[in-house]
């Protein structure tokens, strides 16, 4: 399923960092996201060794709103490869 999504890519310290927003399958219409974090040159949809999603942590009102929560887990991921 994560593959059929649209992936957005941010570049960060070296890293892209690869967000999607997934909608929820039911009526209250919410959002939580997927994060892949890959070398430059490497597709979204290719397997990650380094993978985050919201799941049951947090929900989104909104697609956009999912996507920047991604993007700041993606960060954090990153940021904690350097620590």
């Amino acid at each position: 399923m994560m593959d059929q999504q649209e992936w957005q890519t941010e570049s960060y310290k070296g890293f892209n960092v690869h967000v999607t927003a997934l909608p929820h399958e039911a009526p209250d219409r919410q959002w939580d996201y997927a994060v892949r974090v890959a070398y430059p040159g490497d597709d979204a949809t290719a397997e990650s060794e380094i993978t985050s999603r919201s799941e049951d942590d947090e929900d989104f009102e909104s697609a956009q709103a999912a996507v920047e929560a991604g993007f700041v887990k993606g960060y954090t991921i990153v940021d904690a490869l350097f620590e």
